[in-house]
């Protein structure tokens, strides 16, 4: 096993998390937004900030599901992982990768 990365710049395990979820469309399996608000812990504000947003709008959808707001409650968490991209990028960090 190797060892973990070093979160350098702070923020980058967290974006680079975040890209792979949006990547592989697993935003609204369980763990992965845990993963990310995780991650986020060493994250400079904007992500953290970010992070946080994404984990209230997940929090919201999985409270919602089965109810008709839903799917208006999924779209939200899309908004927010898209939103906090955008943060990721406008920050300078690699979150293609």
């Amino acid at each position: 096993m190797s060892p973990p990365l070093a979160d350098d710049p702070p923020g980058l395990i967290t974006c680079r998390l975040l890209a792979n979820a949006i990547r592989e469309s697993t935003l609204m399996e369980p763990g992965v937004v845990d993963a990310v608000v995780a991650a986020s812990a060493t994250a400079d504000a904007p992500v953290a900030d970010g992070a946080a947003t994404l984990r209230d709008a997940y929090a919201t959808a999985t409270a919602a599901r089965g109810t008709p707001d839903e799917p208006d409650a999924v779209a939200a968490v899309s908004a927010a992982a898209a939103t906090m991209s955008r943060v990721c990028a406008d920050s300078g960090l690699d979150s293609a990768t």
